[in-house]
């Protein structure tokens, strides 16, 4: 049976992650219709993308991260959500020294 992973919770995101097979890391992101309709999921997303950019260089590799957006985040301004995402990155343990 294929390992499921762990969860981290922030008022903001769901962090669920595992170690991957692979040679790099992969991240998605989800925004529910709970957290309002198309246009404010997507604006959602692409924050939490854009903040995942900035830290993404380092993230260790072969991890598997899905991050699930949670109602809070739709009031949040986008040093809440980088600070959030990098909360939840130091606290499941994935962040390394800073890779090439």
């Amino acid at each position: 049976m294929k390992d499921v992973g762990k969860s981290i919770y922030h008022p903001l995101l769901v962090l669920v992650y595992t170690r991957n097979e692979g040679s790099q890391s992969r991240a998605a992101v989800v925004a529910s219709k709970a957290i309002g309709n198309a246009v404010t999921r997507n604006k959602v997303k692409r924050r939490l993308k854009s903040c995942l950019d900035q830290l993404w260089q380092n993230v260790d590799l072969q991890w598997d991260l899905i991050f699930y957006s949670r109602a809070a985040i739709v009031d949040a301004n986008i040093t809440e959500i980088y600070s959030a995402i990098e909360h939840l990155l130091l606290e499941a343990g994935v962040l390394g020294e800073k890779n090439n």
